[in-house]
């Protein structure tokens, strides 16, 4: 163990998907639901991981603060969306530093994001919707230099699916299934 993952686990999954390279397929999903104003709820749906589907038995809130129309219950979508790029960032430096045989003390990712509201709301054609920039800073205290250190937040951000996800242009495929409500002449 390093790090609290398992060295041998993490040599077999990759000696497997060497193998077998349909175990590095994986395919996520979400489903959410409106319940009122500016508050959803989310739930995972099952997780495919090469053949296997694995339940995911979570689900949690979002909601706006007050200012942005809603009643401040719980996190906004920006919040989830940094928290998941940092998060998925922190897995791919865990694994990096593991892999290396970096014992990590301390590891913290600080993450923000700005977003010019005129876009969203509509209001100026040419304002950006999205955020302008994802700053991050991670603080880390291990048995490696600084150097060291630096070289491996490049590959953790290389190697983060969400960290590309949001660096690189990704394809949106949306479609909607609409019913029309009519009030009956009964």
């Amino acid at each position: 163990m390093n790090n609290n993952i398992s060295v041998c686990a993490l040599s077999e999954f990759v000696n497997e998907v060497k193998t077998s390279p349909e175990e590095a397929e994986a395919s996520y999903g979400v489903r959410l639901a409106w319940q009122s104003g500016a508050r959803s709820s989310a739930e995972a749906s099952p997780m495919k991981i090469g053949p296997h589907t694995v339940s995911r038995n979570f689900s949690w809130s979002i909601d706006e603060p007050r200012q942005l129309l809603g009643s401040n219950h719980a996190p906004n979508p920006q919040e989830y969306l940094l928290s998941g790029f940092g998060a998925c960032m922190m897995m791919a430096f865990v694994s990096g530093a593991t892999a290396k045989g970096i014992q990590l003390e301390h590891l913290s990712i600080n993450v923000e994001g700005d977003l010019d509201l005129h876009g969203f709301l509509g209001m100026e054609s040419n304002a950006p919707v999205g955020f302008s920039a994802i700053r991050y800073r991670i603080d880390v205290r291990g048995d490696a230099s600084p150097e060291t250190f630096e070289a491996l937040r490049q590959q953790a951000e290389s190697h983060s699916p969400n960290a590309m996800t949001l660096a690189n242009p990704v394809e949106l495929l949306g479609e909607i299934n609409a019913e029309e409500v009519r009030d009956s002449d009964t």
